[in-house]
């Protein structure tokens, strides 16, 4: 249940302020009426630390545990409570259930206590429970979203289990470097002493190492300097327009995001419009949910061309960032009167080809972090490699002049 700061006034008409835990702004009105109160304006505060929205696996548990059991009759309140007691649930779920399931109590439908926690659920569910409520199809509307984030979170996996490899590739060339900077170099230094002038990369490794060891404090400065940086050069609306714009355009990197991005929107979009959602209203939803900032700025011009009578596949032609055979599809599910499963289709195949697309980019980029790794290895041995060389070089010279000396 929400918090509300609100402003008010007393029956002897001086004003007061507080906060008060309200379902909605009309029964906090209620509320305060009854301490003699008359409400003038309200604000629902931000949400509190610790509901943080559901992770895409946790959606998807919900939405399935929630559609079958209303499939099997069961009432929604009962439903609620049977979640919550579901074992290892994470206390903060719990709390989320037993709060939804008091909200349902006092009359309250499932996509309005859904919306009061927050920012737990995304909009597109709530939207789509709400249409449902009307139709009275929630729990197969249940159903369909818990296959939707389930294929959702499958991809998701799919992308963080690609850059598995190389995070372990980029972790092993740290520690094989620490390892032959920290432990094999010293071993050399007494060697390294008796030589006149050390070889240009050996020099330079004990520059790099020289600094690091003596400058440590300087360099955890520089560290957080540059993250905090980037976090915020990241956050700036203009340069993060500008980010996503280009990771289109990367070579294979592009492709993936291109084909992860169209299938996104397609699966979104057919959940809504099948919802019975209107079509303006599904792309408002839909472009929330793609995770681009450039194209979700196109859509402004998407929508406006859609409410003024455009076709939607004319419309969506004018945004850069969609595959063109995402186009095609709609153009054929306009004509057809099956708009929402061309796009459901469409969805399914582009996930297969971001697969495909993910196993091509990982297999490019495993070569070069195992290149990297070789050149960095490389020029740490040959540093260390050069001045045994020239040292080995002096003592043949020395013992040869020293044996023409005893000869003569």
């Amino acid at each position: 249940m929400p918090w509300y700061r609100y402003q008010a006034v007393n029956e002897n008409g001086k004003k007061v302020k507080g906060r008060m835990q309200a379902p909605d702004e009309r029964n906090l009105h209620a509320g305060l009426l009854e301490k003699g109160n008359y409400l003038i304006r309200a604000k629902q505060e931000e949400e509190r630390r610790g509901k943080r929205p559901l992770k895409l696996g946790e959606l998807a548990e919900f939405s399935r545990g929630l559609g079958t059991l209303l499939q099997a009759g069961i009432p929604l309140a009962k439903v609620l409570d049977i979640l919550s007691q579901e074992e290892g649930l994470k206390p903060g779920m719990k709390n989320m259930y037993q709060a939804m399931g008091n909200l349902l109590c006092q009359g309250i439908s499932l996509s309005e206590a859904m919306e009061q926690q927050g920012r737990m659920f995304p909009v597109m569910m709530i939207y789509m429970f709400r249409a449902s409520e009307v139709s009275g199809s929630l729990g197969k509307t249940a159903l369909e979203l818990g296959e939707y984030y389930s294929r959702e979170h499958k991809l998701d996996s799919q992308i963080r289990g690609a850059l598995i490899y190389p995070k372990i590739l980029a972790a092993l060339l740290v520690v094989v470097t620490s390892l032959l900077i920290g432990f094999v170099l010293p071993q050399f230094e007494p060697l390294f002493s008796l030589l006149e002038e050390l070889p240009l990369p050996t020099r330079i490794l004990y520059g790099v190492t020289g600094f690091l060891v003596e400058q440590w404090h300087l360099c955890i400065v520089m560290a957080a300097a540059v993250w905090m940086g980037g976090r915020m050069f990241w956050k700036a609306p203009g340069i993060r327009l500008w980010l996503d714009k280009k990771k289109i355009v990367f070579p294979i990197y592009g492709k993936l995001q291109k084909t992860i991005y169209t299938a996104r929107f397609s699966r979104t979009l057919s959940s809504l419009y099948a919802a019975g959602i209107p079509i303006a209203s599904s792309l408002e939803i839909s472009r929330k949910t793609i995770g681009n900032a450039y194209i979700e700025k196109q859509f402004d011009r998407v929508i406006s061309m859609v409410e003024n009578g455009s076709d939607l596949s004319a419309a969506l032609d004018q945004a850069d960032g969609f595959l063109k055979k995402l186009i095609f599809a709609i153009r054929v599910g306009e004509e057809t009167g099956s708009l929402d499963t061309m796009l459901l289709s469409m969805a399914d195949s582009l996930e297969y080809d971001a697969g495909q697309v993910l196993g091509r980019m990982v297999s490019c980029l495993e070569p070069v972090m195992i290149l990297v790794m070789a050149v960095v290895v490389g020029f740490v041995m040959i540093a260390v490699m050069m001045p045994i060389y020239q040292s080995y070089q002096a003592i043949e010279m020395v013992s040869s002049v020293s044996g023409r000396g005893l000869g003569g």
